[in-house]
């Protein structure tokens, strides 16, 4: 597999998610870290401009005063810069990540960041029984028995520790005193259409410019994404608890995980009347995963057969049966595929778009619950959305449009909340944490979401290799006060760590063999560095 390029989660941890780095430090922000753990400094390199410095400085002060070892956070001036290294494999030591879930499986919150050679494996992390477990899994009958053995391969991990587990990030939001029926995802993101409002109008929520035209297969960041997420209707979309339903699906059908039949409801259209056939997403996924239009989430097709990083080749895996009719073939059985359908980048698209890519996402033609206002969106200024009439799903809107402004800064945005300026705000800035919840009452928003914070450390990094490494790994977790960090510098909108992976997903298991190494525990933790020390001296 080839580096991945950066998901949704990956821009999210810009401004609020984690990821840690035990790297050199150095004086100035950004430059390459030298100063290594074999200068006796454990280092943890996070974006200063994500507002990271005071859970960096509160989680090296727990590890420095149990161990009684130098521990410092390092300061990258940005999140790209930051990237940079850590893709370069220039770290000398830990550094910070964090994953947001694509879709709800346990799955994606392992096989991506620590199978081997995994697009988002930054610690380079291997182990074949780890991998072996996930093959496993994949090819298991049921998703029940998948998770079963996803549990087992966290127990591997458990004991090497590829990143340290830190807490899991709640969704922290709000809404005016003008709007009801307010209720937030299993993934953080509002679910726009069930919003209410009295005198008429349209709900108005916040957002950020997108990053690229809108075009599903091109849209990996939450700026786009809200906006895809709503013009765009998928095989399947997901409940507030994650829960799959049939969205345009009829059926979905496998009989090993690897071979897939779908039937498609016929009778659909886009916005332009075009119907939306089997053929919709075949060539929609097929141009998506083609190398030379080099699309930001063409990962996603990495497990049909045909897809490759390096050479021009056409999805094989996917055939039209007929109108509403089609298969995918992928390259090894994957259980938990089904579930990935109701991601942004296996959306459908019409005919027309292949006509000029650019032109269309600029003025997108989709079949989801709501359309783009002809001519509304003004760049870096907002965007509005009004329901879809020939949208026939489960997501029928309750309202009468999304307008959705684009913030530069989440202060703004709350402001504007308590004004009632803006009626649904899906992120409350840190300045807010320890108020917004007496500010808003009822309307306030603190719960589980599926994003996960850790810091990731290199296995080929000095002192953390083989046994003596694995020592030091569980020493670090158990000198981390988890709960004094949540609640006194998150103030309990975060939640510490059970596992790798996030309550919000089904078959989560909070009691896994090994998951004592994420409790805080400063005795066991001196004894753990003291049997490293007898290998070979810190």
């Amino acid at each position: 597999m080839k580096i991945r390029k950066l998901s949704r989660i990956t821009a999210f941890a810009a401004v609020g998610a984690l990821a840690l780095t035990a790297c050199g430090s150095s004086d100035d922000a950004g430059d390459e870290a030298t100063a290594s753990t074999s200068d006796n400094v454990f280092t943890i390199a996070y974006n200063g401009d994500g507002g990271h410095q005071a859970w960096v400085d509160a989680t090296t002060n727990s590890i420095k005063n149990t161990l009684g070892i130098n521990a410092e956070g390092q300061n990258y001036a940005t999140f790209a810069e930051l990237r940079s290294d850590v893709t370069e494999r220039k770290m000398t030591g830990a550094f910070r990540t964090g994953w947001q879930a694509d879709y709800p499986s346990l799955y994606n919150f392992l096989g991506p960041i620590y199978g081997t050679g995994a697009g988002s494996n930054d610690g380079d992390y291997s182990n074949a029984d780890f991998d072996s477990l996930l093959s496993q899994g994949q090819a298991a009958a049921t998703l029940e028995d998948a998770n079963v053995i996803f549990d087992q391969a966290q127990e591997v991990l458990f004991q090497d520790l590829p990143a340290i587990p830190l807490w899991y990030s709640n969704v922290t939001g709000g809404s005016s005193e003008n709007v009801a029926d307010v209720a937030f995802g299993w993934n953080s993101v509002p679910l726009y259409y069930a919003v209410t409002k009295a005198d008429g109008t349209p709900v108005l929520v916040n957002g950020s410019e997108p990053a690229n035209p809108l075009v599903p297969t091109n849209t990996n960041e939450t700026g786009g994404g809200k906006i895809t997420d709503l013009i765009f209707a998928g095989l399947v979309s997901y409940e507030a608890d994650g829960t799959p339903v049939n969205e345009l699906a009829e059926s979905i059908e496998t009989t090993d995980n690897q071979l897939y039949t779908i039937k498609i409801k016929g009778g659909t259209t886009f916005t332009n009347g075009e119907p939306v056939t089997a053929a919709s997403f075949v060539d929609a996924w097929k141009y998506g995963g083609l190398l030379s239009n080099a699309q930001l989430s063409s990962y996603f097709f990495e497990g049909i057969e045909g897809f490759s990083y390096d050479e021009e080749s056409e999805l094989t895996g996917l055939n039209v049966v007929d109108d509403t009719t089609f298969t995918v073939q992928l390259q090894q059985p994957e259980a938990d595929f089904p579930l990935r359908l109701g991601y942004t980048a296996f959306m459908p698209l019409p005919a027309a778009a292949f006509t000029d890519m650019a032109a269309f996402g600029e003025n997108p033609i989709g079949n989801g619950p709501y359309m783009v206002t002809p001519g509304s969106w003004e760049h870096n200024v907002s965007i509005d959305l009004e329901p879809n009439p020939s949208y026939s799903g489960v997501r029928k809107p309750a309202n009468a449009g999304v307008t959705i402004t684009f913030y530069d800064n989440q202060d703004s945005a709350y402001n504007d909340l308590l004004a009632n300026n803006l009626d649904v705000l899906d992120a409350v800035p840190d300045s807010a944490f320890g108020t917004y919840e007496d500010d808003l009452g009822t309307r306030a928003v603190n719960q589980p979401s599926a994003v996960f914070q850790s810091f990731t450390m290199a296995q080929n990094l000095e002192h953390f290799e083989g046994e003596e490494g694995n020592l030091r790994r569980q020493a670090i977790s158990m000198a981390i006060d988890r709960q004094s960090i949540t609640d006194t510098i998150f103030q309990g909108t975060r939640t510490p760590a059970k596992d790798f992976t996030s309550p919000t997903i089904a078959g989560w298991n909070e009691t896994l063999a090994g998951s004592e190494v994420l409790e805080f525990n400063p005795e066991k933790a001196k004894e753990l560095w003291a049997e490293a020390n007898a290998i070979n001296e810190w």
